[in-house]
């Protein structure tokens, strides 16, 4: 039976904003739902070898302040952009052109929240999740009480003025490349391109096969363009070939609200979602994991495939607050929508050679599968031990906390996905040396027994457990296999 397919996800959005006049901001300065936001002209200032100078975008001719600088003033007071590489801050022009001023050398009176724009991304690239229900029982929780979890808000967004950048003709561009998270609560960036006339310079997004182009190429300087994407998307600026492209970036991070006075935004509803529906009429067939005999029908598993630094200290609080594109989907659709138990664990590589995590292939029918899925969220992990011809087998129980579980239904492969060292060890040959492996986060969705799920005639109850039950039973049995159906598709 194969697994309905994914929609494609969204990795990037964008748009454009009108430059009005002052007074066609006072002529539309009443409240109305319908109005669409109106920006005056830009102004930037920044310091300059003569002092404090300032030009406005687009640019006009007011030569009676005495700060004002042409565009030109701006691109000779900015230094050479330089870019990350091997920990090194690299200058290649043949990669990257580009100028740029730091954050804390210019300034500017134009607010990606005021304009509407950070709202837009909110409720396109950030999730809704749940928050645990407070126990209702005025003694508390209870022991073995079932965590309960009410919809509420994605998290807040908060934005960082990171740098001004501006390409030039001939030849101003970036090739290809991702950028790093600046910790865990990042999950993207955004770029403003001021109103200044200019010629080529497309950004182009690319993220598991698809791509899009923000063509902001322009010969009247009317309109702020911008473009917004997650951090680990490959994206490149092909090559200016007239006039200025001048961009503001902005770091886009998450956070958990502080607090639930005011919901301005409802949570978006997981069963209105075209998955879902393909995702009951499954659970409604009697052909998909129909075991009786076990606690549970079946454990389907998902590599994420977005990267959350999730060997980082703090990612298990951040989790599912920064899910994104994709992996949001998938965990709406089941923990929200369907009310499936959902919970993430590291699952270490497939390695040459370990008997115990043997992979077969996509369309096998075999249950001879082994995973070896970590206890819970942790760490890198180091071991001082040293195995000959890096045999690290013999000590892999002690040197990472796993479990082996099998018969996991894999809705995807682990290929391409996004990784992250979990374990480091001394490996011996010639002569001692550090090596590595991996680990992928993934997402496991358990599936109840087919007396237990139907869809059809009544809503399941959305009583999820939490992330912390979830590994109190997955650690209660030891080195106990976990025992499921074997996917026979993929989605």
């Amino acid at each position: 039976m194969n697994f309905p397919k994914l929609s494609k996800s969204n990795f990037a959005c964008g748009g454009s904003l009108k430059i009005s006049t002052l007074e066609e901001e006072n002529s539309t300065n009443s409240p109305s739902a319908t109005r669409s936001p109106t920006n005056l002209p830009i102004v930037l200032r920044w310091d300059s070898e003569k002092g404090c100078c300032k030009t406005q975008f687009p640019p006009n001719d007011n030569t009676s302040d005495p700060l004002y600088s042409n565009l030109a003033d701006l691109v000779r007071d900015c230094s050479p952009a330089t870019f990350g590489h091997d920990g090194k801050d690299v200058l290649d022009e043949q990669y990257r052109k580009a100028a740029k001023l730091d954050n804390t050398q210019f300034s500017t009176n134009f607010n990606p929240h005021d304009s509407g724009i950070i709202a837009a991304i909110s409720q396109v690239l950030l999730p809704s999740f749940a928050k645990p229900k407070p126990p209702s029982s005025s003694n508390g929780a209870q022991p073995n009480q079932r965590q309960e979890y009410v919809s509420t808000d994605h998290s807040s967004l908060s934005t960082e003025l990171y740098k001004l950048n501006i390409y030039s003709a001939p030849s101003g561009k970036f090739k290809a490349h991702v950028d790093t998270p600046r910790g865990p609560n990042q999950f993207g960036s955004l770029v403003i391109c001021l109103p200044s006339t200019h010629q080529g310079g497309q950004l182009q997004i690319r993220h598991s096969g698809e791509q899009i182009t923000y063509d902001w190429s322009n010969d009247d300087a009317s309109t702020i363009s911008w473009a917004a994407f997650y951090s680990d998307c490959e994206h490149e600026v092909f090559e200016v070939t007239n006039g200025h492209r001048v961009t503001l970036t902005y770091n886009l991070y998450v956070y958990e609200h502080l607090g639930n006075v005011v919901q301005s935004i409802p949570s978006a509803d997981p069963t209105k979602y075209p998955l879902y529906k393909k995702i009951s009429e499954l659970l409604d067939n009697g052909d998909f994991m129909p075991e009786e005999h076990s606690e549970i029908g079946g454990l389907l598993g998902y590599y994420c495939e977005h990267r959350y630094a999730h060997t980082s200290e703090d990612i298990e609080s951040r989790l599912p607050y920064v899910l994104k594109g994709r992996d949001a989907l998938i965990y709406a659709v089941f923990q929200k929508g369907s009310g499936k138990r959902v919970y993430f664990r590291p699952v270490l590589e497939t390695i040459e050679g370990d008997s115990d995590h043997c992979r077969n292939s996509d369309d096998s029918d075999d249950d001879g599968d082994t995973d070896r899925v970590g206890t819970g969220l942790h760490g890198i992990q180091i071991t001082d031990e040293e195995s000959d011809r890096g045999d690290w087998l013999e000590y892999l129980d002690d040197a990472w906390d796993h479990e082996l579980w099998t018969k996991i239904s894999w809705i995807n492969n682990q290929w391409s996905k996004p990784e992250e060292v979990a374990l480091v060890y001394l490996k011996y040959g010639n002569q001692a040396a550090t090596a590595w492996h991996y680990s992928y986060l993934a997402m496991f969705i358990e599936i109840p027994k087919l007396s237990e799920r139907s869809t059809k005639d009544n809503k399941v109850e959305q009583n999820e457990q939490n992330e912390e039950g979830c590994q109190q039973q997955a650690s209660s049995g030891g080195d106990k296999d976990v025992e499921m159906e074997e996917n026979e598709g993929a989605i």
